[in-house]
């Protein structure tokens, strides 16, 4: 198994066990609006290849994860609002970076199959999709931040325990 299969599978088996397990649950409407879950799906698809140190996601889960567990947590439909913009803002964000990276990678992956590849160029072309790839990790956990910033500590406490 290469790295780049393995780090794929491993954000994808992050991604399943933060998001699946709450998905089980179905979330009330108001929470997530049909366009929401589109982009969430098409995000959920995209982003296995894109994150790099998923783990650090573990600790502070998503907006999704937390607006399942609205009820149990006892959010304000303020909180809910606000937690439901910071998710458009950090999915719609995402998506966007996974279209450069995805263009980059591809570019990337064209430049290397030559079997004397331009290696400088090859060089530059890598270093700023593995830069685009880490800023979009930094981006989405900053988001995924932000949604615990909007919670009390008796929230975050309780939500430690729903994990």
């Amino acid at each position: 198994m290469t790295v780049l299969n393995a780090r794929s599978l491993l954000v994808l088996a992050t991604g399943i066990i933060l998001c699946l397990p709450g998905m089980a649950k179905a979330a009330p409407p108001p929470l997530t609006s049909p366009e929401m879950a589109k982009k969430l799906g098409q995000f959920r698809k995209e982003a296995g290849g894109t994150f790099i140190v998923p783990q650090a996601f573990g600790a502070h889960p998503g907006a999704t994860f937390v607006l399942i567990h609205a009820k149990d947590l006892g959010l304000s439909d303020k909180q809910i609002k606000k937690i439901r913009m910071i998710r458009r803002e950090m999915v719609n964000r995402s998506l966007k970076q996974i279209a450069r990276i995805d263009k980059i990678r591809a570019r990337y992956l064209d430049l290397m199959k030559s079997p004397n590849p331009p290696l400088r160029k090859a060089r530059k072309v890598y270093m700023k999709l593995t830069r685009l790839m880490a800023l979009a990790t930094f981006d989405h956990l900053t988001g995924h931040v932000k949604v615990g910033k909007v919670l009390t500590k008796d929230q975050w406490t309780k939500l430690k325990t729903l994990q």
